[in-house]
């Protein structure tokens, strides 16, 4: 599947639901012209703020360099913003779309992506220090009352699940939902996120809600970690972990109007390493919530340094020996700064040649050294893609 493909796949809300792209805008209150002066918006933002840090070059690597120099030093919200569009580009910027259809798409994910992003930056410290300050909150309730029409909802809910579904025999679990209820809307810190909080007692403590009489969990439990085998499959395993995840989505999705959403994301994606287990194992659904770093691995592309004309036949053996050579990174990053002040990659290419030992492990010298180029440009690649992944760590 390639670009295009993927990001009309975005689009779609099931897949086997297309939704016409033109649909999709005006289901957004968008047109295609609309969106594509937009997508025209976005592109010139970004290189009208690149000459304004007089970043005046076309050169990516040098961008990212540069930019990353700029952050180190300083964060406001230009720089923000390049880094964020920079970290997603996927051909908005640096790409040529085939058509005002195919820039719209790309300006669609990018736009999002970045947004997404840039919000997460900037919430990250706060959430931070909102989560430590949690772990010290009072578990006194100032109300004995329980919502009873919230406890037949959640219990009903909570049945659903596959892990839960057992409640439905169980004596307690109605009356264990009900003091769970009863206690989250008594300390109002908890009560505005109340889809992590569910959430995590149910998937947590199911047993014991559903086996217990009187059960009341200790609610201060929940905003400590608790990282689950995502490893392995012990043919069980996974599935409660995929049950868990949807109970979580469920909730969100019922207390959307009333809690805090961002916040219990936050909490949702730190308090467990589920999230880091769905976007490994499952089709990607970017309601789960992610943590910066996640999502900086997940939003950050390769940008393309250079488009290669002529893409060699596969040479397993020339690959071996490139690959093993290039695992030295500290000895050729002194070619990416080369390759960012003007130097030609051809010399860097024959030095790879020949310190492979090229022309006996390939006859044609011309393949061999369009091999090399190519190994080059996705080592360069790579190390720009990190630099970026890790160019938000400066904004905190």
């Amino acid at each position: 599947m390639n670009e295009y493909e993927e990001l009309q796949r975005w689009l779609d809300e099931q897949a086997d639901n297309y939704i016409p792209t033109e649909e999709f805008l005006r289901e957004h209150g968008l047109t295609m012209k609309s969106a594509s002066e937009q997508a025209d918006t976005f592109r010139e933002k970004f290189f009208t703020l690149l000459r304004k840090y007089e970043i005046l070059t076309d050169n990516i690597s040098v961008i990212v360099a540069e930019l990353d120099g700029l952050i180190y030093k300083n964060q406001n919200e230009d720089l923000l913003f390049l880094y964020t569009a920079m970290a997603t580009e996927k051909g908005l910027l640096f790409g040529e779309p085939e058509d005002e259809e195919q820039k719209v798409l790309y300006w669609l994910e990018q736009s999002e992506n970045s947004r997404k992003f840039s919000e997460a930056v900037r919430n990250e410290n706060i959430y931070k220090k909102r989560l430590e300050s949690l772990k010290e909150f009072s578990e006194t309730p100032d109300s004995d009352e329980t919502d009873t029409e919230e406890q037949v909802l959640l219990y009903h809910m909570s049945l659903e699940h596959d892990f839960l579904y057992k409640g439905r025999k169980s004596k307690f679990f109605m009356e264990n939902v009900g003091e769970l209820v009863r206690k989250v809307n008594a300390i109002p810190v908890l009560k505005v996120i109340k889809p992590y909080v569910y959430s995590a007692v149910l998937s947590r403590k199911h047993n014991l809600m559903i086996n217990r009489k009187n059960y009341s969990p200790n609610l201060a439990n929940v905003f400590e970690r608790t990282d689950y085998r995502i490893k392995t499959d012990n043919g069980k395993n996974f599935d409660t972990y995929q049950s868990y995840l949807e109970l979580y989505d469920q909730l969100r999705q019922s207390y959307l109007d009333e809690s805090d959403i961002d916040f219990s994301d936050y909490c949702f994606s730190h308090l467990s390493n589920l999230s880091e287990w769905y976007y490994e194992n499952c089709e990607p659904n970017e309601e789960i919530p992610m943590t910066l770093e996640l999502m900086a691995e997940r939003y950050t592309t390769t940008v393309t340094i250079k488009n290669i004309e002529y893409i060699p036949k596969k040479q397993p053996v020339l690959e071996i020996a490139y690959r093993n050579i290039l695992l030295n990174k500290t000895e050729w990053l002194d070619m990416i700064h080369d390759v960012q002040n003007g130097a030609d990659i051809s010399d860097y290419c024959e030095r790879l040649y020949k310190m492979a030992d090229g022309a006996k492990l390939c006859k044609d010298r011309k393949t061999a050294l369009n091999y090399a180029e190519l190994y080059l440009i996705c080592f360069m690649e790579d190390i720009n893609r990190r630099i970026m992944m890790d160019g938000y760590k400066n904004f905190l």
